[in-house]
């Protein structure tokens, strides 16, 4: 063939062959038009949204746009999607069918797509057989999305919550304890304001040994305040940091409380689905053009073989 075929151009040979080639192309396009119809296959409906991600904490060094991106793909909202839409019933993958899990996974993966754009914004897109379900579908990826990181988000406060309670307890024990003993001072050697009731103990005291009066009960107060004293005063510094870090921590709990219970959106949409009224696979013309083009290559070929034995039989 190699040899009749540098002899003669591939225009020549179409030319020659022009009749039988358009009957070819004809009867190509025709079954292609055919075996593309909705009988043989089923049109899909595309339904797509771009969002952008807000409201985010920083759980490793990657953007915003990538966290979304890779809570999108968990299998967590792919098996929510599986079950809140009965994936396995709408795309008719029985349950005991024995490769049932990497089938369904991959009629999804191959159903639902998400992409980043150039401006950091996230597409989702859903391709279906009922644009109505591909229009909700992805409604509820949004939907999932934010609850996923909700959750996430939550289980993170929650922790925070734990520690500030446990420290406001532990810090409103040892207040407690504190006060005990500075009651006790006050009830069993009458030691209370430290300061001002130092220096008016001692005044007096003092006030009476240099009058000559002898007042036992007095002396004894004295001698109390001189020892207890320090004691109260330590205690009062430690009621005053303990306080301190009360108030620090009451407000951590306040803050960490407020987190865990505030109803907020991790997303922004920017363009929302709609439901489409047109097809968007299979495209038929692609279809029907690849298949023509084809079938015309490999016609060729075989006119070529042809022509080459016409050329080398002998006489």
């Amino acid at each position: 063939m190699n040899p009749y075929l540098n002899n003669k151009t591939l225009l020549e040979l179409a030319l020659k062959w022009k009749y039988h080639l358009g009957v070819i192309a004809l009867i190509s396009a025709i079954i292609a038009v055919v075996l593309s119809s909705s009988v043989f296959l089923k049109p899909r409906f595309k339904s797509s949204a771009v969002v952008y991600p807000v409201n985010l904490s920083a759980y490793s060094e990657e953007s915003n746009t990538e966290q979304m991106l890779e809570i999108l793909n968990s299998g967590d909202i792919r098996d929510r999607m599986i079950s809140a839409f009965k994936l396995d019933d709408h795309y008719k993958i029985s349950p005991s069918y024995k490769y049932y899990k990497t089938a369904l996974y991959g009629k999804f993966a191959e159903s639902v797509s998400f992409r980043k754009t150039e401006n950091e914004a996230i597409k989702i897109q859903v391709l279906d057989t009922d644009p109505v379900i591909a229009c909700a579908m992805v409604d509820s990826l949004i939907l999932f999305y934010n609850k996923k990181i909700q959750s996430l988000h939550r289980v993170k406060v929650a922790e925070a919550l734990k520690i500030t309670t446990a420290d406001l307890i532990r810090l409103k024990l040892e207040m407690d304890s504190i006060t005990g003993c500075l009651s006790k001072l006050g009830k069993d050697y009458g030691v209370m304001e430290v300061t001002g009731q130092s220096e008016g103990v001692s005044a007096a005291y003092f006030q009476a040994v240099a009058n000559g009066k002898s007042n036992p009960a007095l002396k004894e107060y004295f001698n109390n305040v001189a020892e207890k004293s320090p004691q109260a005063r330590s205690l009062m510094l430690q009621v005053e940091g303990i306080t301190t870090q009360v108030t620090v921590a009451q407000k951590l709990k306040d803050d960490s409380y407020r987190e865990l219970t505030k109803e907020i959106t991790y997303s922004v949409v920017v363009t929302p689905p709609f439901v489409a009224d047109k097809k968007d696979w299979p495209k038929r013309s692609i279809i029907v053009l690849i298949s023509v083009i084809f079938t015309l290559m490999m016609a060729m070929v075989v006119i070529g073989v042809i022509e080459n034995r016409n050329h080398t039989k002998p006489v």
